[in-house]
């Protein structure tokens, strides 16, 4: 072997080792991003996720080897090549949400390694040219190192995309499968969506119609294609009489394609928000999205229950007006009236009223804004037939929602309130009330929140209203990432209230903090819990 040969192959083997760490590390987020590939750059250049510590190393190497001093050059090469594989190793093991290694992402990264392959070795041979002097020239190498390391993000969007048709294949048979055994099964359906409190109402569905007839759910907040064709394959049995399915919108036609492969025999809509503003940049085409399962639903001859009170009154108008069928409000003058709702220590009461008669429900949960998913539960609940009797005694044992206002008490131990599932402007306001209420005699009122995601334009408007509303519920407030919610920060401060105010860098640090400080009487409420995407400060 030739020196230049060795060389170029050490070169080679540094740069793939340093290709496949860092392809893991990016591929965390490229998963959160659910293989998307726009959103993935989006976050990559907001981020500022760009390699600095290894390039900046080849750089001053390439300048010292130019000056004459190849050798030193070649040890700041090497350093350069262990200083990113450190990070990127880091950057992995740091993580809330660690990387999935699902039959998909070995795929992934399989061909990634295929192409960043092909890169190193153009790297290595480039070096091997060199023959007798290739050691020394590494130093030289920084040139073809730099703009190679700063590709990867693109060459592992690349390689999913060269990956599509095989992944739509793979789809198509599984979605195939789960619809030959959904059409076999013919369970009734009842498909739920909404910019926010569709999980929630799913779950309290579900707990009232088990007591009916066997009912399996979509756990969880699974709402994609994907994730009900999974749940059909897998759960879904011939005893189960309802089938509740949660239905997520990614776009306009998500809804619609989601009717395609499980029917809705009843619909239920609970809002229309503010929540997916980034996706849909306004509110009528959110609603027309949510309304896609309205059409569905009447084509089959079912009844739609609607939120009222979750939707702008002209944008209702407007898509009731534009889909015709059988609604059933949830509302004044609707088939189902909140007329009060109370908070207490041990849940919410309900009083509600349906055409002449009142109806009082207790449940076991916390938070204004869960009367009004109990409610709609109700509601579809008759829409399918059953009695009062059923819905108030299934109801009385209701248990919590895990990470939607999920109160932990214990004798002589601080009250906890886990709300870190993926917040809205009305759940938000909702939970800051629980603080109030759950709060024993001399307790303090303690709030750890990185506040909320994907409002788009109204981003800085909210979070600056709830910043106040929380300066009058909160006597601690642990701000994780204020740099990404100053209107939040600035409307705490700017309420006139004796809130203190703390700021941290990471959730766990908030955490910690509080740890520290909380004692028996006091109330904790954790109001959502960003991943990685948000929170994670990137640095290669």
């Amino acid at each position: 072997m030739t020196t230049g040969f060795i060389a170029g192959l050490i070169l080679f083997a540094l740069t793939f080792t340093f290709a496949h760490l860092r392809g893991l590390a990016l591929m965390k987020f490229f998963q959160q991003e659910e293989y998307d590939g726009r959103r993935f750059l989006g976050w990559f250049r907001h981020a500022r996720a760009f390699d600095r510590a290894a390039s900046l190393w080849w750089l001053v190497a390439v300048i010292i080897a130019l000056a004459g001093y190849r050798a030193p050059g070649v040890a700041l090469t090497l350093i350069g090549f262990g200083h990113g594989i450190l990070l990127s190793r880091r950057v992995s093991k740091e993580a809330k949400k660690a990387l999935v290694m699902t039959e998909r992402v070995k795929r992934i990264h399989l061909v990634y390694l295929v192409l960043a392959g092909l890169l190193a070795a153009y790297v290595g041979y480039d070096l091997s040219l060199s023959e007798d002097e290739a050691f020394l020239n590494a130093s030289y190498e920084g040139l073809n190192l730099i703009p190679l390391v700063q590709l990867l993000p693109l060459v592992l969007v690349l390689a999913n995309f060269m990956l599509s048709p095989f992944e739509a294949r793979v789809k198509a048979r599984f979605r195939a499968e789960a619809v030959e055994k959904f059409n076999r099964l013919a369970p009734k359906v009842i498909a739920i969506t909404g910019s926010f409190g569709k999980t929630s109402t799913k779950h309290i569905l579900h707990h009232i119609l088990s007591a009916a007839a066997p009912t399996l759910a979509t756990p969880g907040s699974v709402n994609t294609d994907m994730g009900i064709t999974r749940v059909i394959r897998e759960s879904l049995t011939p005893e189960h009489g309802f089938f509740i399915v949660e239905m997520g919108a990614y776009g306009p036609g998500s809804i619609a394609r989601l009717c395609k492969l499980t029917p809705p025999d009843v619909g239920l809509i609970t809002a229309v928000g503010a929540a997916h503003y980034e996706r849909f940049k306004s509110l009528e085409t959110v609603a027309k999205a949510k309304f896609e399962l309205a059409e569905a639903t009447f084509r089959r001859g079912g009844p739609v229950i609607v939120n009222a009170g979750g939707i702008a009154p002209n944008l209702l108008a407007e898509r009731m007006t534009a889909v015709t069928g059988d609604y059933r409000l949830l509302g004044d003058g609707g088939a189902l009236v909140l007329e009060k709702s109370e908070m207490t220590a041990d849940g919410l009461v309900l009083t509600l009223r349906e055409g002449e008669a009142t109806e009082t429900l207790k449940v076991p949960l916390w938070g204004h804004h869960q009367a009004g998913n109990v409610a709609l539960a109700a509601l579809t609940a008759r829409a399918l037939g059953l009695p009062w009797s059923a819905i108030r005694g299934a109801l009385a044992t209701m248990g919590q929602i895990r990470h939607r206002l999920e109160v932990t008490k214990a004798p002589g131990q601080p009250t906890i309130v886990n709300d870190a599932y993926n917040s809205n402007p009305v759940g938000f306001k909702a939970a800051l009330e629980t603080l109030d209420v759950l709060k024993a005699d001399g307790g303090k009122r303690i709030l750890v929140t990185p506040g909320m995601v994907e409002l788009g334009a109204r981003h800085d408007e909210d979070h600056l209203e709830l910043g106040k509303a929380a300066a009058t519920h909160a006597d601690i407030v642990a701000v994780v990432t204020p740099d990404r919610i100053p209107t939040f920060v600035e409307g705490l401060k700017a309420a006139g209230t004796a809130v203190e105010v703390r700021e941290f860098a990471k959730q766990d640090e908030a955490e910690a903090f509080v740890r520290g400080i909380v004692k028996a009487g006091d109330v904790v409420l954790f109001e959502n819990n960003l991943p990685d995407l948000y929170e994670a400060k990137v640095r290669f």
